[in-house]
């Protein structure tokens, strides 16, 4: 789950993926080499045409540094500077540190979002205080046993590559195990995205639960609910068809008594 995530496996959007500063360090431009943007000149003008409100997730400086992009692989260049700045700035100072997206009329801010739907939840608080104090004050007050990793997921969503920045953080809880799968930078199609998880022990094995909460300017105005309530049930069926191509791999993995890939 943490060090050695499979979900190019099970998830059948995703195009690539790699690990982001392994050694536990501040990352470096290597760790983003494998990303590139297929699509091209799709892509090439939707990044140099950036503005607020578009269809990319971009701050106000961010989208003039992609205005001065004269080719293809500067703009994969560009971005790659800005997925790694953005890494370091949320490792060094968390949801505070994580830049708006310009809009058209109020940025929107993901740190602001994700902190409220940390502050909503009702049952972590209760059950793992500990563990949901350290999810809205990362990287402050951090628990014993806790562990984490950071990855890029490249997607392919409406035939364009959409890049997520995602930290993981897990931890034994009461002879189980709790754990937070946080996208704090998609670069379009969604804001931000967190799911909230834990492993219970049970007689024959471990019952997996899981929560997630999208944010998404794609469901406001004219006809809102009608939309949330379509793409509610879409994401529903998504996950668990995801869910289902997880438990193959890690039963194939633990069929073949290979340890590493029961890491999801």
């Amino acid at each position: 789950f943490l060090v050695s995530p499979k979900k190019k496996e099970f998830d059948p959007t995703v195009e690539s993926l790699g690990m982001i500063a392994e050694d536990g360090g501040n990352g470096s431009l290597e760790d983003f080499k494998g990303i590139t943007l297929t699509n091209a000149k799709v892509m090439d003008k939707l990044y140099q045409k950036a503005a607020p409100g578009s269809d990319l997730n971009l701050s106000k400086d961010e989208i003039a540094l992609f205005k001065k992009c004269k080719s293809h692989d500067e703009i994969e260049n560009t971005l790659r500077q800005i997925l790694l700045d953005r890494f370091r700035a949320y490792k060094t100072n968390g949801l505070e540190g994580i830049k708006p997206y310009a809009r058209s009329k109020k940025e929107f801010s993901p740190g602001g979002e994700l902190k409220g739907q940390i502050q909503a939840g009702k049952i972590l608080p209760k059950y793992s205080p500990v563990f949901n104090k350290y999810a809205a004050d990362y990287p402050h007050h951090k628990p014993e046993g806790a562990e984490e990793s950071f990855f890029w997921v490249n997607s392919l969503i409406d035939d364009k590559p959409t890049i997520a920045l995602v930290h993981r953080v897990g931890m034994p809880q009461d002879g189980g195990y709790v754990y937070m799968e946080r996208h704090f930078y998609l670069s379009r199609s969604h804001n931000c995205l967190q799911g909230i998880g834990a492993a219970l022990p049970v007689e024959d094995g471990a019952v997996v639960l899981y929560a997630t909460r999208t944010s998404t300017d794609q469901v406001s105005g004219f006809g809102g609910s009608a939309k949330r309530g379509i793409g509610n049930k879409l994401m529903g069926g998504r996950m668990a068809q995801n869910f289902e191509r997880a438990r193959e791999v890690v039963a194939a993995a633990a069929a073949a008594k290979d340890m590493g890939n029961l890491r999801l």
